[in-house]
């Protein structure tokens, strides 16, 4: 069956992936073992036409030996869940199969389920990941080393010291100049004389 969902005779739901079926009437949920469910998926998407005995029993059995007893208890069983005590939902065709009479349709509100689940999904792992991708950016970039004080007031000091020690030369080497005075300058001016 095309369909994971589907309700028969808009009573009962079939869950052919949880191999459930609930009766909406008694409010019951059956689970079915995987043969039995198979063969309702069998029975619902061939509905009206007969279905043969040699192909369920070689769909669902493959054909093993003792098949034919089994086929028999799946189709009372699956008779007991359907409510189907006059046999009108699943007919036997004497020597040949089984015919299907039910109405299916589609469980839209499974259908939108569906769908909401899977948003709900894209959503949880969207946001999954934008939270890794924050913490990954957080991881890489380096944040600034907290500051020592006590060295970060060393380094001042020794900036100021340096400062002040090119200020004092530089004091110290003018003053020699203006100490000296026009003699100083004019021996630099005759230096600058011979050289010529």
């Amino acid at each position: 069956m095309k369909e994971v969902v589907f309700i028969i005779n808009e009573r009962f739901t079939v869950d052919s992936i949880r191999n459930e079926v609930l009766d909406s009437k008694t409010g019951q949920k059956n689970r079915l073992e995987p043969r039995l469910m198979k063969l309702l998926c069998i029975l619902a998407e061939r509905r009206g036409q007969v279905v043969k005995r040699e192909f369920i029993i070689k769909e669902i059995w493959d054909d093993y030996p003792g098949a034919n007893e089994g086929l028999n208890q799946a189709i009372s069983s699956l008779r007991k869940l359907l409510a189907d005590e006059h046999k009108e939902i699943i007919q036997t065709q004497p020597k040949s199969g089984y015919i299907f009479n039910a109405t299916i349709a589609r469980d839209k509100g499974a259908k939108a389920g569906r769908k909401s689940k899977y948003i709900g999904a894209i959503i949880v792992a969207s946001v999954l990941l934008l939270l890794i991708f924050f913490i990954i950016v957080r991881f890489y970039t380096k944040k600034e080393a907290p500051t020592n004080p006590a060295k970060e007031l060393y380094e001042n000091d020794a900036r100021e010291m340096a400062r002040k020690d090119s200020i004092h030369q530089a004091e110290k080497t003018r003053t020699m100049t203006d100490t000296l005075g026009p003699a100083a300058k004019g021996d630099s001016d005759r230096r600058g004389e011979r050289k010529q």
